[in-house]
């Protein structure tokens, strides 16, 4: 532990030195309509028309079954995050109708689910460059009849066992089930953002919550794209701004905060959310800073599963499956992934997938009409499965041919898989 505590003080040195270099290159606005290149065979990734979403005062409204990011011009600020210009248009809408398909909670013991979202740098035509955090990832149920075994099936059982079932979708990286809608100046404080269906608890389905962390200074909005895709799948999201670096314990606090605060209202009389929320199963998720803050928060006892989007080395008392998503241009001076401490201390059963040619700012930009890229399906995907029991998701890393083992994805790791 003594070496564990030296190398995680000369990690958090290293990330604030980071940090500072990071802002400084993260001023310059994406230009319009520019598209850059991932680089060693990647998607192109740009701020033009469909691009990073949201132009200042910008509002997020509904898309059927899925969602749009309005703002057609100006700038969103992302404090000390960097700054990003918006495109002509955000994401488009989705295809699907209203309903949700699951019908009542299914048996059995749940975990709970967590993740966290830290900010960095901006796709400035290219893959933004900056600063991000680690997360990691609670475990799901036993599965009923056995867990699934690594390329496996879920031995007659389901993955998380309990919760409200999805039906599997033809595809991840589409809109889910759900119309979303945006809810602001709420929460513990009234600072938090909402990101959730717009319809809840239809056919007594149950809403994991997601308590999400972006990148420090990074306002919730500019990822607005990407959380709306995670609600559009069944889940509330819920987060607010960050400001420290890696390890902040206000960091921890706030994505606590909010995480409770949303429990709470499953219970509270009056509530929109009351009797429509698995508090069994809550995800901690975050980008960057906000990455690292959802691994050191995933000993909640409420979070089933973590997830961290480009984040930094963190250690948590973690109870669930985590997931570790990054780059080969997302590195630390050694070369390696600021996600590699994080992966090494995990204890839990652990996915690390790293995009070919992406940087830091990856996740903030649009890459084929998708919020966050070849990304965001995949954690869909890991979400899906691990909460909502879709035994169909299990093929972005169960198995060698798992679709996180191939291009763009490359050297995929597992740790204590099952």
């Amino acid at each position: 532990m003594t070496s564990r505590a030296a190398r995680s003080s000369l990690l958090t040195l290293v990330s604030a030195l980071t940090l500072v270099t990071a802002c400084a290159s993260e001023q310059d606005p994406a230009p319009e309509g520019t598209a850059g290149r991932l680089g060693q065979g990647g998607s192109s990734i740009g701020a033009g028309s469909g691009g990073v979403s949201n132009g200042t005062g910008g509002s997020v409204t509904a898309g059927r079954a899925g969602s749009v990011s309005a703002g057609t011009g100006g700038s969103v600020s992302a404090g000390t995050g960097g700054s990003i210009s918006a495109g002509a248009s955000a994401g488009g809408s989705g295809a699907g109708g209203s309903g949700a398909g699951a019908g009542t909670a299914g048996s059995g013991k749940g975990g709970t689910d967590g993740g966290a979202s830290g900010s960095g740098g901006v796709a400035s035509g290219g893959l933004g460059g900056g600063f991000g955090g680690a997360g990691s990832g609670g475990t799901g149920g036993v599965a009923q009849g056995g867990a699934a075994g690594a390329g496996g099936t879920a031995g007659g059982g389901v993955a998380g066992a309990g919760g409200s079932p999805l039906d599997p979708v033809d595809d991840y990286a589409a809109p889910g089930p759900f119309r979303t809608t945006t809810q602001e100046n709420t929460g513990p404080d009234g600072t938090y953002t909402i990101v959730r269906p717009q319809t809840l608890g239809e056919d007594g389905f149950l809403h994991a919550p997601i308590t999400f962390g972006p990148g420090t200074g990074m306002q919730v909005s500019q990822l607005s794209g990407l959380l709306q895709r995670f609600a559009s799948h069944g889940f509330v999201v819920i987060g607010r701004q960050l400001t420290g670096g890696p390890g902040d314990a206000v960091t921890r606090m706030r994505m606590t905060a909010g995480l409770d605060w949303i429990i709470e209202q499953n219970s509270t009389a009056g509530s929109v959310f009351e009797g429509k929320l698995d508090v069994t199963r809550a995800v901690a998720m975050g980008y960057s800073v906000g990455g690292t803050g959802a691994v050191e928060i995933g000993g909640h006892e409420a979070i089933a599963t973590v997830v961290s989007i480009h984040g930094h080395g963190a250690e948590g008392d973690l109870h669930g499956p985590l997931l570790l998503v990054g780059g080969t241009e997302d590195v630390m001076g050694d070369g390696l992934s600021w996600l590699a401490p994080t992966y090494e201390d995990s204890q839990v059963q652990t996915f690390f997938g790293t995009v070919v040619g992406a940087n830091h700012g990856y996740i903030q930009g649009t890459v084929d009409g998708v919020p966050g890229g070849v990304e965001t399906p995949a954690i869909v995907a890991w979400l899906r499965y691990w909460i909502y029991n879709d035994q169909e998701a299990k093929k972005y890393f169960y198995g060698d041919d798992c679709v996180m083992c191939d291009a763009p994805w490359t050297n995929p790791q597992r740790k204590n898989w099952q």
